[in-house]
C-alpha cells in the first residue's frame, strides 16, 4: 500500500459553455443538435418524440435527450412552458470523460423517483435565474458543474447500445449542409450533393457519418420533415401536397418516413392540433407574457430556494430505490434457479 500523496498542484482553464431557454410549447418543432439537452417541463402536459419514440410528460418531468437525436415537443394542454438546458458534449470530453460508448438515461416520467432529481431541478433553478441576481461567472460556473456531475454520476449508462459521437470539424461540411437546407424540396442524391462540396460520393458519405452522427439520407430526410411537419401545422394544404412540396416523391413514403420518426401517420398527428395549440406557435420560444413570466419565476425561485428535506421525499431515498438495480438482478436470478429446479 503506498502512502497518501500530501501534496498536489493543479491546473485546469475553466471553459463552460451552455445554452438556457424558457419556451412555450406548441406543436411539434422538428430539430436535432450536437449539443446534449436537459428538459425540464414546468407547466402543463407535453408530449415529446424522440427518434420516433414517444414520452409523455407531466408537470416537473425531467428528460434528457443525446446528441443528434431527432426530437420534437407537443402541447398537450394549453399553457404548457419548458426549461431546457444545452450542453456540448465537448465540456464532458475535456474533463477526461469518455461518452463514445453509452448514453444519458434521463427520464422521470418512466422513473418516477430517483435521489438525483430534486438537486438537479434545484441546480437548474438557481442557474435560470442566476441573471436576476447577477451571479457572477464563478457561481454560474459551479452550477453547471453540479449539473453535469449529477447527470454523469447518476444517469449515464455506459452499458447502453453504443453511440457513435460525433465530432464535428467546423466548416468541412458546412457548404453541402446549407445546400440540402436550401435544396431539400428537389430530386437530391448523395452524387448531387458531393458535386457541390467537390467530394466524391463516399467521402461525403463517410464524413456526413462521422462529424453529424446520421448519414446523409438520414440528414435530408430530416431537413424534409422538418419543414412538412411545419405546414401540417400552420396551413390547409392536403397531406399529399404537402408531402410533394417537401421533396417526398410520394405520399407513401412521407408517410413511412412521419411514422418512423414521429410515431404516428401525419393524418393523426393533424387530428391532434387544437387551437390552442397552433396558437402556441406563434409565440415559440419567443419572450413570455407577463403572466407567465412571474408563474415561471415563483416556481424557480421556490426550487431554488427549497431545503434538501423539502425537495426529496423519504420515498426518494428509502432503501428500496437506493438499490433497485440489485434488487431486480437478485428477482431474475431467483427466478432462473426455479426454472432450473423444476426441470
Amino acid at each position: 500500500m503506498t502512502d497518501m500523496e500530501t501534496h498536489e498542484k493543479y491546473l485546469d482553464h475553466v471553459q463552460v459553455d451552455y445554452d438556457l431557454l424558457v419556451y412555450t410549447v406548441g406543436s411539434y418543432h422538428y430539430n436535432w443538435h450536437h449539443q446534449i439537452e436537459i428538459l425540464w417541463l414546468l407547466a402543463g402536459d407535453v408530449e415529446v418524440n424522440v427518434d420516433g419514440t414517444r414520452h409523455v410528460l407531466h408537470q416537473n418531468d425531467l428528460l434528457a435527450i443525446n446528441s443528434n437525436c431527432g426530437h420534437a415537443t407537443f402541447a398537450l394542454a394549453g399553457n404548457c412552458i419548458a426549461l431546457r438546458l444545452h450542453l456540448d458534449p465537448a465540456f464532458f470530453t475535456r474533463q477526461g470523460i469518455d461518452l463514445s460508448h453509452g448514453q444519458f438515461e434521463l427520464n422521470s416520467a418512466a422513473l418516477k423517483l430517483n435521489v438525483a432529481y430534486a438537486p438537479l431541478r434545484q441546480a437548474l433553478a438557481q442557474l435560470a435565474l442566476a441573471p436576476q441576481r447577477a451571479a457572477s461567472a464563478f457561481e454560474r460556473n459551479a452550477l453547471i458543474y453540479r449539473i453535469t456531475a449529477l447527470l454523469w454520476r447518476r444517469f449515464f449508462n455506459a452499458n447502453a447500445p453504443t453511440r457513435h459521437l460525433p465530432q464535428r470539424r467546423q466548416g468541412s461540411i458546412e457548404n453541402v449542409m446549407a445546400y440540402l437546407n436550401n435544396a431539400y424540396t428537389q430530386d437530391v442524391t448523395l452524387e448531387t450533393a458531393a458535386r457541390v462540396g467537390n467530394y466524391s460520393p463516399s467521402y461525403l458519405s463517410r464524413i456526413f457519418k462521422e462529424e453529424l452522427g446520421i448519414n446523409f439520407y438520414e440528414y435530408l430526410v430530416r431537413c424534409r420533415l422538418q419543414h412538412a411537419v411545419q405546414d401540417l401545422s400552420e396551413t390547409p394544404q392536403k397531406i399529399g401536397d404537402i408531402a410533394l412540396a417537401n421533396g417526398f416523391k410520394e405520399i407513401k413514403s412521407f408517410n413511412l418516413m412521419f411514422k418512423k420518426h414521429f410515431g404516428q401517420t401525419p393524418s393523426t398527428y393533424r387530428q391532434q392540433l387544437s387551437p390552442t395549440v397552433r396558437s402556441q406557435n406563434d409565440h415559440f420560444k419567443r419572450a413570455l407574457t407577463p403572466a407567465q413570466s412571474r408563474m415561471v419565476q415563483d416556481r424557480l425561485a421556490q426550487v431554488a430556494a427549497a431545503e434538501h428535506g423539502d425537495v426529496v421525499s423519504p420515498c426518494e431515498t428509502c432503501v428500496y430505490r437506493l438499490h433497485e438495480r440489485d434488487y431486480q438482478d437478485l428477482k431474475a436470478k431467483v427466478a432462473q434457479l426455479k426454472n432450473v429446479l423444476s426441470r
